[in-house]
């Protein structure tokens, strides 16, 4: 126990122990800290976090406590979301706990706390006397110290607005349920938002993050009582018609001490206790009484143009980290300069420090990429055509007209009379397994999901704020076009704002499926031809010498249609559309014979009786039509039929999906209506407006960028703030030029602040962690990483990440820390997995997307300048009369004894070159030495909790000795010096003892076994054990509970 803790609850003990002698008597509802001092109990109340542990004690007076023990850390801070452990105890018990846990008492303070209103901000209260009496009714009071009391309701009335509100509820430990510290936030005087006591609960829509009746907090984030807490409430009006029907619920997101517990969620009415009935009139802001002093302080809300807002340009780590909270910082400016390409037109000077200018994509192949008519869309009106895109409107002042003859002219340039993207059709099963993917691998983190974690479909309006926009896809793409981009998003956009995730193109092309679904997955046309016949054979008989039973034609190759269920073949006859020269592997799964044949050529042979297997054959085929035939019989039993082609373009597709019945092969289809019409008397005049009115500078096109024009447009750190771009309104500014119009686009007050606060600010070389992090937000890393204890998945997205080993909790599931990154990875790896990505993880389903060089390059040199440190690892003696080699080979020995049953047991979770145990297979052991620095992974070994907490690693040398005394004299410092050496043999590795037992089974004979490691069907914490009597019981410490008995 820490010497102020110890020292606290001892003098709480002693403090009890005296009043017990005397006859004083406290009150049991205490509104300030000073007041509530005199209570021995309120020293011990509070929160206490360690290692992977944490702890939050209530007062329930007289010197008892309810505790709750939470694994991973306290909420919102670690806590792997598991039910906690609940005990009741008195301050002997909580002193206890908080030695045995190795815990501290921690204050923790909202992040929000304090928060300045931004210009153009309502301050409702600010302590004054004047704020009360102007924007309060009547009867409104503040205490001597200038804090709000409760019971009270506002002058004005209000639509949509964000609103921030500080509260401190009072210590009232003898006090339950809704009678403990409550009060509310009425938005409109309709909508609850709960205040409420309710630190330790459960969290429910009657409590603090709650809004009442209505929806669950995702987490109870509610700190002890008289802690100043925050509420930062993004509040979307009900919606109603002229006539007074309403059209949509109101919408409220809720930040409770800066973490979201709220998210885009629908108030169908009004909540209990609402003093304004639900109409299309604003209504003001109500803070209830329910009895119980909660105060209130700095309170200010800025109304929101919520159309306007749906037009302004989404930036994902700028919507998280600032906008939500009204932060105009230098930070949060530089954010929006970056994403938004700023140093595109204007100088800026960090750009050879450490800026990243995420310029547009590259339009070299844009006439094979982008639907030709949608290009004329989004370059007449980008705000309509895709909502929330950082690309700026170049019209301001033009007429529609006007605006689509430009657009016509520049997309006659792009185009330049090349075809249109290639049309297709998807099917059923692509659209299934892109669904999974989209939601498992990492999608989610920046885009909306469409379907909630348990399966059920999402209302887009119930959508999580701040996602990335993805705009109307099926306007935009091809399944063809969807897919190339997907197979190589870096090579549209190198600077990595669309990272790379799918493995191949056989990953991008479901997603594509699934993404375009609703316009792709159609009845194709019938494109083969099939001819049925009847017979026994056991081996594929001359179909040409038999005559079929039915002549018909199919969309595709399937056989379940058929009449007939054994004792029948079948050919189907089609011609393949190659539409590039390339190896194209095919694959043919069948029960029982059956072969494709590719222009005359046996490609697939898989004849004979057999079950449901596959084969493969490789085939070099040049560009254009030939003839394919797949034969098939069926013998009896199970029958089954697949055929499908790897191709070098767009991955594995169904060969169906390539095959047409016309020698001349597939006929052009279309699934839009194609409204654009090539025009090369406008290719000129379109190029000449691609350079004039900016298009140049952010887009690179075949010609290179030679057609960019200088930076003429002045130094970013050197404009005026509110004019050009940073105008409210910015066609009314007059442009550098006559031929070009300032840029809209299209910002909110607080995205036009932030960027006022890097203008005219002088930009400077950043420290080199405040560049780690500028790139970080830049690059949305933290939607899935945390660093510094910054960041990590929010809440609404949270359950997105899944594992496939439920045992390993959190660990399993969420990406690891960035936390001294730097120092953990060695330089070639860590330069890889940020340029390359990875997927070495098997247990988790999100993945590392590959960000590219040109994002990753100088953040790779950052992490390793900040987070290096270096410790001289264990190395063999130089000693000239030590036999090297024989100690070599002992060091190798050694650590396979380690890494096996009879050691340390690594493999009993870690798989050994892909092969793994029952149970628990986190990542390789020998793919160790390729990613790790040595220095830190003997570090790692000694104190794995201090590098991750919260991981199930065991510490193997506790105390700084090992477990295992009989290898290198138990020196833990040589035992991992054997480990490393023994996993960089990498393949050449001996197999460790026990890899591939032919059983575990521990058997208990004169007295019990015990087995601690991870059981089915308990917690990470399970603990086996096994009587002589032949009983077996399985206890769950997590949950403190006797699991499963059997024998």
């Amino acid at each position: 126990m820490s010497n102020r803790i110890a020292d606290t609850v001892s003098a709480v003990l002693i403090l009890m122990v005296s009043m017990t002698t005397g006859p004083i008597v406290f009150a049991q509802v205490f509104s300030t800290a000073e007041q509530a001092a005199t209570d021995p109990d309120f020293l011990v109340q509070g929160e206490y976090a360690g290692n992977a542990k944490a702890m939050q004690v209530i007062a329930r007076g007289d010197g008892d406590f309810e505790i709750v023990v939470y694994e991973g850390g306290l909420p919102g801070a670690g806590w792997d979301k598991q039910p906690p452990r609940r005990v009741d105890g008195d301050a002997d018990v909580v002193a206890q706990l908080v030695d045995s846990m190795g815990l501290e008492r921690v204050e923790r303070k909202s992040p929000t706390l304090g928060a300045a209103p931004p210009a153009g901000a309502v301050v409702l209260f600010d302590g004054s006397e004047e704020s009360l009496r102007t924007h309060w009714q009547d009867g409104a009071k503040r205490t001597n110290d200038g804090l709000l009391m409760q019971g009270v309701t506002t002058r004005q009335s209000f639509g949509d607005y964000r609103l921030h509100l500080e509260f401190q509820t009072p210590y009232m430990p003898k006090a339950t349920g809704q009678g403990r510290g409550n009060s509310g936030v009425y938005h409109q005087g309709r909508y609850e938002t709960q205040v409420l006591d309710s630190f330790g609960l459960e969290g429910k829509n009657n409590e603090t993050g709650g809004i009442y009746t209505i929806s669950d907090p995702s987490m109870n984030l509610c700190l002890p009582p008289l802690a100043w807490q925050t509420y930062d409430v993004e509040f979307t009006a009900a919606k109603f018609d002229p006539n007074g029907q309403k059209l949509s619920p109101a919408r409220l997101t809720v930040r409770l001490n800066g973490v979201v517990v709220q998210s885009n969620v629908a108030v169908p009415r009004p909540t209990t206790a609402a003093i304004r009935p639900e109409t299309p009139e604003p209504g003001p802001l109500h803070l209830q009484d329910h009895g119980n002093p909660v105060r209130f302080r700095n309170i200010w809300l800025v109304p929101r143009d919520i159309e306007r807002e749906s037009r302004r340009p989404i930036v994902a780590g700028f919507e998280r980290f600032f906008a939500a909270v009204g932060d105009a910082s230098t930070t949060a400016g530089t954010v929006l300069a970056d994403s938004l390409g700023c140093a595109a037109c204007h100088y800026d000077s960090r750009s050879e420090t450490n800026a990243l200018s995420l310029f547009g994509p590259d339009l070299s192949d844009v006439a094979g990429r982008v639907r030709h008519e949608y290009l004329i869309d989004l370059i007449a009106s980008p705000h309509s055509a895709k909502p929330g895109t950082v690309m700026p409107d170049l019209w301001a002042g033009k007429s529609q007209d006007e605006r689509r003859q430009s657009a016509n002219a520049i997309a006659q340039f792009l185009v330049s009379d090349r075809p249109a993207p290639l049309e297709s059709v998807g099917d059923q099963p692509s659209v299934d397994r892109g669904q999974n993917l989209y939601h498992q691998i990492g999608c989610v983190a920046c885009h909306a999901p469409f379907r909630r974690p348990d399966g059920q479909p999402i209302d887009q309006a119930d959508a999580v704020p701040g996602s990335v926009p993805l705009g109307n896809l099926s306007a935009k793409y091809t399944l063809e076009s969807l897919t190339k981009f997907l197979t190589d998003p870096l090579a549209v956009r190198a600077h990595g704002r669309m990272p790379k995730l799918a493995s191949d193109a056989s990953e991008a092309r479901d997603l594509a499926t699934y993404l375009l679904k609703d316009l792709v997955v159609v009845k194709s046309k019938e494109t083969l031809r099939r001819r049925v016949y009847q017979g026994t054979w056991d081996r594929l008989p001359d179909f040409e010498s038999l005559t079929a039973v039915a002549d018909s034609r199919v969309n595709e190759i399937e056989i379940n249609s058929i009449e007939f269920k054994e004792n029948f073949g079948v050919v189907f006859d089609g011609f393949l559309d190659i539409p590039a020269k390339g190896q194209y592997r095919f694959r043919l799964a069948s029960d029982d014979g059956a072969r494709i044949i590719v222009n005359g050529k046996t490609v697939v042979d898989h004849d004979g009786i057999h079950p449901a297997t596959e084969k493969a054959g490789n085939v070099q085929l040049d560009k254009g039509v030939v003839p394919v035939r797949i034969e098939y019989f069926e013998g009896g039993g199970q029958e089954e039929l697949r055929a499908s082609v790897d191709t070098p373009f767009s991955g594995t597709v169904a060969l169906s999906a390539l095959v047409s019945t016309e020698a001349t092969g597939r006929q052009p289809i279309s699934l839009v209506e194609n409204r654009f019409k090539a025009e090369p008397s406008l290719i000129d005049a379109g190029r000449q407006l691609f350079v004039s009115v900016g298009c140049a500078q952010c887009h690179q096109t075949a010609g290179g960028r030679d057609l960019r024009w200088d930076k003429g447009a002045g130094e970013l750190a050197m404009l005026s703030s509110g004019r050009g771009c940073l105008s409210p309104e910015p066609s009314k500014e007059k442009p550098a030029s006559a031929d070009r119009s300032v840029p809209n686009y299209s910002l909110t007050d607080t995205q036009r602040q932030s960027l006022d606060s890097v203008v005219g600010s002088g930009q400077q070389k950043l420290a080199t962690e405040d560049a780690i992090h500028q790139r970080l937000l830049t690059l949305n890393c933290y939607a899935c990483h945390v660093r510094n204890a910054a960041g990590g998945p929010e809440s609404p997205r949270r359950d997105y990440f899944e594992t496939t080993t439920p045992e390993m909790g959190d660990e399993g599931r969420l990406p690891p820390i960035l936390t001294g990154v730097g120092d953990k990875l060695n330089d070639a790896y860590l330069v890889k997995v940020l340029d390359q990505g990875a997927n070495q993880r098997p247990y988790m389903k999100t993945r590392m997307p590959a960000f590219g060089a040109d994002a990753t390059g100088d953040l790779s040199k950052w992490l390793m300048d900040v987070d290096r440190r270096d410790l001289e690892p264990a190395i063999a003696s130089t000693d000239a009369s030590v036999d090297q080699s024989a100690l070599q080979h002992q060091q190798l020995t050694d650590g396979r004894t380690l890494a096996g049953n009879d050691g340390l047991a690594c493999i009993k979770c870690h798989t050994f070159g892909g092969v793994g145990l029952a149970g628990i297979q986190a990542i390789d052991a020998l793919l160790m030495p390729q990613r790790l620095r040595e220095d830190w992974f003997h570090r790692y070994l000694m104190d794995p909790q201090k590098y991750r907490p919260g991981t199930r690693m065991p510490a193997s040398f506790p105390d700084g000795k090992s477990v295992v005394t009989k290898i290198a004299d138990g020196r833990p410092r040589d035992q991992a010096a054997a480990l490393w050496a023994y996993f960089s043999q990498g393949k050449d590795a001996k197999t460790p003892i026990g890899l591939y037992p032919n059983a575990i089974e521990l058997r208990a004979t004169a007295r019990p076994v015990i087995y601690r490691n991870f059981l089915t069907g308990l917690s990470p914490r399970g603990i086996g054990v096994g009587y002589p009597e032949g009983v077996n019981i399985g206890w769950d410490s997590q949950r403190m509970m006797l699991a499963k008995i059997w024998k």
